[in-house]
């Protein structure tokens, strides 16, 4: 009884001490998010939109990483002769705090965006071709589940302010360009996806 009760101790202490290495100082971690995943169909219309993000981060101090991501976005839309399809790819610096010791950590981030986009637009047989960009800036929570010493799932919410520059579009006929155009909004977007860790 003492020798299971002396093995159930040290399982629980050895346990304590993975989980509080996990975001240990002197941490890496790469990871990818997936969000925004849009998806529908009517009649002769159809729609789809989504985004990934691949990241890598460094722990500076215990449960504070700082990383960057790369923002990869598409987005397609096709009614009868209408066809649009646009792309985003950019660089995202981040910032992101892990609170507590367990193997459930809640966290708080703050992330910059920038992102060169580029739209093909076909209506019958017209092309037109922008070339834009967008940025955005978006605070977050979320929570991360540690299934081991090196992997967790995560789950967060984030908040976006976006601003979005069309760019100049050249039709195909004429060859003019049009005027760009700027837009800016404001929405939320759970994304959801998973990290490993690596070092000490």
């Amino acid at each position: 009884m003492k020798k299971i009760s002396s093995g159930l101790v040290l399982l629980l202490f050895f346990s304590s001490l993975a989980t509080m290495a996990q975001t240990e100082k002197g941490r890496w971690t790469i990871g990818a998010q997936v969000g925004n995943f849009q998806y529908s169909t009517q009649n002769e219309y159809y729609s789809f939109s989504g985004s990934l993000s691949p990241y890598a981060g460094y722990f500076v101090a215990k449960n504070l990483t700082i990383g960057a991501g790369i923002p990869l976005s598409l987005a397609t839309h096709k009614y009868y002769d209408y066809h649009s399809n646009n792309t985003g790819i950019g660089i995202s610096p981040n910032v992101r705090y892990y609170f507590g010791n367990a193997n459930l950590k809640p966290y708080a981030g703050l992330q910059y965006s920038y992102s060169r986009t580029h739209q093909r637009t076909r209506t019958g047989s017209q092309d037109t071709d922008a070339n834009g960009f967008a940025s955005s800036f978006s605070p977050s929570i979320g929570l991360a589940y540690f299934l081991n010493h090196t992997v967790a799932l995560n789950i967060g919410l984030n908040y976006i302010w976006q601003r979005y520059n069309s760019g100049n579009q050249n039709y195909d006929v004429d060859g003019k360009p049009v005027d760009s155009q700027t837009a800016t909004s404001k929405y939320a977007m759970v994304a959801i996806g998973f990290d490993l860790f690596f070092g000490k």
